[in-house]
């Protein structure tokens, strides 16, 4: 072998060493490329992430003393370029936390054994709870090895919150006074393992007029995940003086119509509350056949 293809030998593993990003026998500060893919496949077997989540937020925590290494963040633009996230690490193990939809429903601590999600409300006893974001959970455990070699993993999403509909079909006008809907008992935070908390609060959305029916108004918003068997339950009162006048337990009301809240990823409670000339009266709403006129 002639010294001129040595050497060319020698620049080219040079040039490989380069475009690794580190050739030091010391590679801790040196990264690699970790490529997550991310899916969400709701009730059936079919994804539909891009139908449901419009945005991550990416949480990375060395294992080893829970820090947080990393934060980023990927928008609706990002993920239909790439339905996944790109990130370097250095060599390490990590665990990678990702909610889907966090935006200005959402507050986000991140200090590890602490870290939840929850509405901005609660970090103030001044504002009150109207109703979350859409929330979807993922988290996976990756190893970047001393190699550097690329790492690859898949993000599954869960969700993170119940869909809501109620419908106070005759109220507008019926009433001297107008009416304030309370939706009790609801999980005021949920962990960085998609665990709520048993914390409660009380959810007070905003009531708006329905499109479709001129003397009702329409109710359409998220709470994070209770169960069937929690005691929650929708509150009427006169919004003026505050006076209960109608109390429906949502455990009884899933528990009568058989709607599956805890083994459904995309659950939801939609409620019809019927004001008539002898009182009150509820029934299921099938909010598949009636569209709620919201986008």
């Amino acid at each position: 072998m002639n010294l001129r293809y040595n050497i060319s030998v020698l620049l080219i593993a040079a040039m490989a060493g380069l475009s690794s990003g580190c050739i030091r026998e010391d590679r801790s500060d040196c990264t690699c490329d970790v490529l997550l893919s991310f899916v969400y496949t709701g009730d059936g077997t079919s994804d539909i992430f891009p139908e449901k989540i419009d945005k991550v937020s990416l949480y990375v925590y060395s294992a080893g003393d829970n820090s947080l290494a990393g934060t980023y963040e990927f928008d609706k633009s990002d993920l239909t370029e790439l339905q996944g996230a790109h990130i370097r690490l250095v060599p390490g193990d990590y665990r990678i936390v990702c909610w889907g939809n966090a935006a200005d429903r959402t507050h986000v601590h991140t200090v590890y054994d602490e870290a939840h999600v929850a509405e901005p409300a609660h970090l103030s006893s001044g504002l009150s709870f109207n109703g979350t974001d859409d929330l979807y959970f993922s988290d996976l455990e990756v190893t970047v090895p001393e190699t550097l070699v690329d790492v690859s993993g898949v993000c599954e999403f869960e969700s993170s919150h119940i869909d809501m509909y109620v419908k106070l079909r005759g109220f507008k006008n019926a009433l001297p006074t107008t009416v304030k809907l309370t939706h009790t008992g609801c999980p005021e935070y949920t962990d960085f393992f998609n665990s709520p908390s048993s914390d409660k609060c009380d959810v007070e959305p905003v009531i708006m007029d329905d499109p479709e029916e001129e003397n009702s108004y329409l109710l359409v918003y998220n709470v994070l995940r209770f169960t069937e068997s929690e005691k929650t339950d929708i509150v009427l009162a006169t919004a003026d003086e505050g006076r209960e006048f109608y109390r429906l337990s949502i455990p009884e009301f899933v528990d009568r119509y058989g709607i599956d809240v805890d083994g459904k990823q995309e659950a939801r409670v939609a409620i019809i509350i019927t004001l008539g000339p002898t009182g009150v009266d509820v029934s299921e709403w099938n909010i598949e056949d009636v569209d709620p006129g919201f986008d």
